[in-house]
C-alpha cells in the first residue's frame, strides 16, 4: 500500500453573552468543513497537479508559523493566507442568504462583511445588509460586551461600539460590533437535514475589510479561538464551551470534514487520550505541553524552554499544515526515521522545506511515530507523519523551526479532536474521519 496525500489545511473567557436558540432538537449539532483544495471550495483550482497543490500547501504552512511568533493583539488572527483554511455555510439576520466563512482554530472574533461598505474587498455574494434584517442590533459604548473587547472604540455620534481586527499580514477588518441571528446547516444527521438558528450573536460588522483573496464567496471569519468573542464562547450556555473536529484525508475530499459543538463533541471512545489544555498570550491560541517523541525503540526528549514546567511548549493549530520542531529535536528525528527506514532516501528535492524524502514509499516501511504529550501518547501512523508531494515521492511531514512549535493538521488527520475549554483538556481519539 502506497502513501496517499492528505494536505489538510483547516484551514480556532467568560462575559456575559448569552445567545438564543431555534430550531434545535438536541444539545449538539454539526457544521460541514470545506476543504480549500475540495471542489465545493471557490479556491478550487482543478488544473494544478500534485506537486504544485503541495507546494503551495506548504508554502502556506511557512507563511503561517513565522506569524505564529508575533505579538499580536487580542481581535488578531495569525492568517497571512486565507486561502489555507477550512468554510463553512452560514446565513445571517432575518432575511438570510447562504455565504461562506471562514473558520479559524487561531482567531478570537467573528466579522462579516456589511454594507455600507466604505472599502471591502470583492464579495461575489451579496454583501449583508443590516437594514434588511430587523434582528440586527448595533452594541452602545457603554456596554459591557464593548468594555471587554480589547481595541474597542466608540462612535460618539451614533453611540456604537466599534471594533477592530487586525492581521499580521497586514489584512484588517473595522466596523460596528453588533448582534444578530446565524444560522447553520446542521449535518448532524445526513438522513434529515435540519438549520439551526443562534440568535444574539455578537459579530463585528466590517465597514472597512481588506483580505488578499482575489475574486471568491467569501464574506467573513468564524473564530474558534479561546476570547469570549468567538463562537465557542458566545454558544456555552447550550452547548457547552466545546467543539471537536474530525479531519479527511486529502485523497478523500469528496467526502467532507466536520466541526462538532455540544454533546456531539464529546469524545469518549476506548482508545480516547486526553492532554491539558495551555493559553499564551494574547490568550487566543491553543498549547500542548509535549514531553518527547518515540520513534520505534528511541525516545527524543523535549527540552522545554519554559521556566514553569506547567506551561504549554507546542502549539496545536488546525490553520497549520505539517508539524514544526525545534531545530534540534528535529535534526535527531530525522536522524532516527532514516535510520529506521531501510530505503535510500533522494539526494535533493523541490519543496524548499521537507528535508526526508523517499520514492516509492510504502506504508510497511514508515516506523510508528508517538507524540507523548502530558498524560496522553498520540500514535501517528504513516498519513500522519509522511505528506506525498507528487510524481511518486513522499517526505517526511515535520521541519525544524527556531521559533514557535506547531503540532500541524497532518499530523491530527484520522483523529477526532476534541477541546474542552472549561475543563482546558483535548481529547484525541484515533476515527475514520470520512465514515462520521
Amino acid at each position: 500500500m502506497k502513501l496517499h496525500c492528505f494536505i489538510l489545511v483547516f484551514l480556532v473567557a467568560s462575559i456575559s453573552i448569552v445567545p438564543h436558540f431555534a430550531q434545535s432538537e438536541n444539545g449538539d449539532f454539526s457544521i460541514e468543513l470545506i476543504h480549500p483544495d475540495s471542489p465545493k471550495s471557490p479556491f478550487y483550482n482543478p488544473t494544478l497537479n500534485q506537486r504544485q497543490l503541495m507546494a503551495n500547501a506548504l508554502q502556506r504552512s511557512i507563511n503561517r508559523a513565522n506569524f505564529f511568533t508575533s505579538n499580536s493583539q487580542l481581535s488578531t488572527s495569525i492568517i497571512p493566507d486565507i486561502k489555507g483554511l477550512y468554510l463553512t455555510k452560514i446565513s445571517i439576520g432575518t432575511r438570510p442568504s447562504v455565504k461562506l466563512a471562514v473558520v479559524d482554530t487561531g482567531s478570537d472574533i467573528i466579522w462579516i462583511q456589511c454594507q455600507p461598505c466604505i472599502h471591502c474587498f470583492h464579495q461575489k455574494t451579496p454583501i449583508f445588509n443590516p437594514k434588511n434584517s430587523s434582528t440586527y442590533k448595533p452594541i452602545s459604548c457603554n456596554s459591557t460586551r464593548c468594555k471587554n473587547l480589547p481595541g474597542s472604540s466608540c462612535d460618539i455620534a451614533k453611540n456604537t461600539c466599534l471594533y477592530s481586527a487586525t492581521y499580521n499580514d497586514q489584512s484588517y477588518s473595522f466596523g460596528d460590533l453588533a448582534t444578530e441571528i446565524f444560522t447553520f446547516d446542521d449535518s448532524t444527521n445526513i438522513s434529515r437535514k435540519r438549520r439551526l438558528s443562534l440568535s444574539n450573536i455578537t459579530f463585528g460588522c466590517g465597514r472597512r475589510n481588506n483580505l488578499t483573496i482575489g475574486d471568491v464567496e467569501l464574506s467573513g471569519i468564524i473564530g474558534l479561538g479561546a476570547s469570549p468573542f468567538s463562537l465557542v464562547s458566545q454558544i456555552k450556555s447550550t452547548f457547552g464551551r466545546r467543539f471537536s473536529y474530525c479531519l479527511v484525508p486529502f485523497y478523500q475530499l469528496n467526502v467532507s470534514s466536520r466541526l462538532n459543538f455540544g454533546e456531539k463533541a464529546l469524545i469518549s471512545g476506548k482508545h480516547m487520550v486526553s492532554t491539558p489544555l495551555f493559553l499564551k498570550p494574547p490568550k487566543v491560541y491553543y498549547f500542548l505541553k509535549l514531553l518527547g517523541i518515540s520513534i520505534g525503540n528511541k525516545t527524543l526528549r523535549f527540552y522545554n524552554s519554559s521556566k514553569s514546567g506547567h506551561e504549554g511548549n507546542i502549539a496545536i493549530d488546525s490553520g497549520t499544515t505539517i508539524t514544526f520542531l525545534p531545530t534540534q529535536l528535529y535534526s535527531d528525528m530525522e536522524t532516527i526515521v532514516k535510520n529506521e527506514i531501510k530505503l535510500k532516501p533522494l539526494r535533493s528535492n523541490e519543496t524548499q522545506i521537507l528535508n526526508l524524502c523517499y520514492r516509492e514509499l510504502h506504508v510497511s516501511d514508515v516506523p510508528f511515530i508517538k507524540f507523548q504529550f502530558q498524560n496522553a501518547e498520540v500514535k501517528l501512523n504513516a498519513m500522519n507523519s509522511f505528506v506525498n508531494i507528487g510524481d511518486g515521492i513522499v517526505c517526511l511531514a515535520f521541519a525544524p523551526t527556531e521559533t514557535v512549535p506547531i503540532f500541524g493538521n497532518v499530523a491530527q488527520t484520522n483523529f477526532l479532536v476534541g477541546y474542552d475549554l472549561d475543563k482546558m483538556i483535548v481529547y484525541f481519539e484515533p476515527t475514520n474521519c470520512a465514515k462520521l
